[in-house]
């Protein structure tokens, strides 16, 4: 009976091990989440490697930021070069390497290795070299054409080495569809209006000029080359051209103003004029939109009341004439 009661026991211990997070590791998790999203999404906003890549690439080679090697901040696995120091490359950002244990599969099993590591003076700056490794060297240069895919970017970056484990890819994939990180990726082309021509009040023919200042909130930089430009989106463009090419180079977080000019219609009312960016065809953000206020023209303005004084007086002195004639009886 004891043996029962110390086996059941037992089995309840390592059930409560298996589904329970200490408070503390939780609280760790969610720190290193905190920092890690921003980061990964701002290297994804420089470099354009997939947020979501970057985050489970982070979270599988620290186990969730708990083990990032030695003092080095080295969030990512990356090496500074052979066991031997030969060829030994640290790149632009890192300030030095340590030496950490590290298991390698050698195409049978499993073995361990003492390899020399990238060391970085903070997290920020690991998350850096990620992305620029990524994004610059040309083994890599085929995952940079599916950053638009995450799944298949990190299939292409495990085809090209980064790790020697055969499961690599289908280990982030597994993780990015069920911590759902894809809602940390940026998309391509996106954009915020940050500030635009107030409804413009015009006389009816008068020549105007409107304005959108746009942000580029995408992962992308906006090119003249690759068919980014401006279109009327309604049929209220007021002698402005149909379609603005854009003249130069926007890059994700700088800012784009779009001016058109304009004339006023030649009757009085209240219009809306509509306008959209595109890139290849395909819409980038919402429509652009203000109002005209076209006022009456100042003759016409004048002539009406020329015409209502006119017939005041007439009306004046005919009662006038009228008066005169009744008191002559």
């Amino acid at each position: 009976m004891f043996v029962q009661v110390l086996s059941l026991t037992i089995l309840g211990v390592c059930l409560a091990a298996l589904f329970f997070i200490p408070p503390a590791y939780a609280q760790a998790d969610a720190d290193f989440m905190a920092r890690a999203i921003p980061l990964a999404i701002k290297s994804q906003r420089s470099t354009t490697v997939p947020a979501s890549v970057t985050l489970a690439q982070a979270m599988w080679e620290t186990g969730r930021g708990k083990h990032p090697i030695a003092d080095a901040n080295n969030y990512f696995g990356i090496k500074a070069g052979s066991a031997s120091g030969e060829n030994l490359v640290l790149g632009p950002i890192a300030t030095g390497w340590v030496w950490a244990m590290t298991k390698e599969w050698n195409g049978v099993r499993y073995v361990e290795r003492r390899e020399r590591f990238r060391k970085y003076a903070s997290m920020e700056d690991s998350f850096r070299d990620h992305g620029l490794l990524l994004a610059t060297a040309p083994r890599y240069a085929n995952a940079m054409q599916a950053v638009d895919d995450p799944r298949e970017f990190a299939r292409r970056i495990a085809a090209a080495g980064y790790a020697t484990s055969p499961t690599y890819a289908a280990d982030l994939i597994r993780l990015m569809d069920a911590e759902n990180l894809y809602q940390y990726d940026l998309p391509r082309n996106d954009l915020e209006i940050v500030a635009q021509s107030d409804p413009t009040e015009v006389n009816a023919g008068e020549i105007f000029q409107i304005f959108f200042d746009v942000k580029n909130t995408g992962f992308g930089t906006w090119s003249p080359a690759a068919d980014y430009y401006l279109v009327s989106a309604n049929e209220n463009r007021f002698g402005a051209a149909s379609r603005l090419e854009l003249q130069q180079l926007v890059p994700p977080e700088h800012i784009q103003r779009w001016a058109l000019t304009m004339v006023a219609p030649t009757m009085p009312g209240t219009y809306s004029t509509a306008w959209q960016v595109k890139h290849g065809g395909n819409n980038v953000g919402r429509e652009l939109k203000t109002r005209v206020i076209v006022k009456a023209p100042a003759t016409q303005s004048g002539w009406f009341l020329a015409g209502a004084v006119a017939l005041a007086i007439v009306f004046v002195s005919a009662g006038w004439l009228f008066y005169q004639r009744r008191e002559r009886k």
